[in-house]
């Protein structure tokens, strides 16, 4: 069912939170195998978390005034540029030389967009991110989120973005009390139209006919707009009459058995601020219950089953795994990205 890369390249993913970024100390991520050192000296940066030197962590390293240092040999590095500042055991010779010069840590290109910062992961026939990137959320919600919960799922890449944008599990895995409770053996058809839009398709904005007790906090009647983008951001706009809310699900490869998951929440509501500790444990509840039922999942694939995907209720992860393969395909052949969907109905029983 999965495309042949386990993740894309030569695109963002998202590394952090910005908030959570500190002056003189470092945060270790890793994306899609590569780890990461993640800070802030001034602005936020992204190194390669390796010593070009002998290959140890910069992360063991100490941090002090833009720079890190090296546990190993004491070498410096600029956090910004990654350029080597000092290499203490070079004699006055080899400095004039220049053998400093010629050595640096690796720098990931990065930008902060929706709250997060993002690191570009370079592909071969796209070693650099466009000049020009526009920013993941529209105004007002392209800012630090008002609730923010961040998991690490158990199951790889394209089973977790799969997972999330799964229309008819809700019933069946978010059975808590504030959220819909359908009857089991009477649900109800949904038609949505979609249109393909960027590196992605979106549900055309609809009116929610029965929505969940946390829609209901907007203003009734409520409606909504969801979009999806590779390699994994899912963005839903929401109004109701009296405030907007957006909800900004993305995800990044850790290695090819794991995936993180950062859920962001945004409102326009200045009454629903009180509300932000409940919000957040509902949020982190959603998530959880998610990251359960994947990981869960993971137990059967391991024995590589034959899987079926069928039209209406998998459409979207139908168009996701095309999505990727055309990117792949686009990547390769060294051409621009063209979406190859089209307009559609798509109908489910939820």
């Amino acid at each position: 069912m999965s495309s042949n890369a386990p993740f894309l390249t030569g695109t963002w993913y998202p590394v952090a939170r910005v908030a959570d970024l500190r002056e003189n100390r470092t945060i270790s991520r890793q994306v899609a195998g590569l780890p990461l050192l993640l800070g802030r000296a001034g602005t936020p940066f992204v190194l390669v978390d390796s010593c070009p030197h002998r290959g140890l962590p910069l992360r063991y390293g100490s941090v002090s005034n833009g720079q890190v240092r090296c546990k190993y040999h004491g070498w410096n590095f600029d956090l910004q540029s990654g350029r080597c500042l000092h290499i203490p055991c070079l004699t006055d010779e080899q400095r004039l030389q220049g053998v400093g010069e010629r050595i640096g840590a690796q720098v990931l290109p990065s930008r902060v967009s929706a709250g997060l910062l993002w690191a570009w992961l370079a592909h071969p026939m796209r070693p650099q991110p466009p000049e020009s990137a526009a920013s993941v959320l529209p105004d007002p919600f392209d800012r630090d989120p008002d609730v923010y919960v961040e998991r690490t799922f158990q199951c790889d890449f394209d089973q977790a973005v799969i997972g999330l944008m799964d229309p008819v599990h809700l019933p069946f895995i978010h059975t808590s009390w504030w959220w819909k409770q359908p009857d089991l053996h009477a649900l109800q058809k949904e038609t949505r139209h979609f249109s393909p839009r960027g590196m992605g398709f979106v549900q055309n904005d609809h009116e929610i006919p029965n929505p969940a007790k946390p829609y209901q906090l907007l203003g009734m009647p409520v409606r909504t707009e969801i979009g999806f983008e590779l390699p994994g951001v899912r963005i839903e706009l929401i109004r109701g009459s009296t405030g907007g809310a957006c909800s900004l699900t993305t995800l990044a490869p850790i290695d090819a058995q794991t995936t993180r998951v950062h859920q962001c929440i945004y409102w326009t509501t200045p009454w629903l601020r009180p509300l932000r500790a409940p919000i957040r444990r509902m949020a982190r509840r959603f998530i959880d219950q998610d990251r359960l039922v994947v990981e869960q999942q993971q137990e059967g694939l391991r024995h590589n089953p034959p899987l079926t995907l069928i039209d209406g209720a998998d459409t979207q992860a139908k168009w996701y795994l095309r999505l990727k393969k055309e990117f792949q395909r686009s990547l390769e052949a060294a051409e621009p990205f063209r979406n190859p969907l089209a307009p559609a109905t798509v109908e489910w029983l939820s």
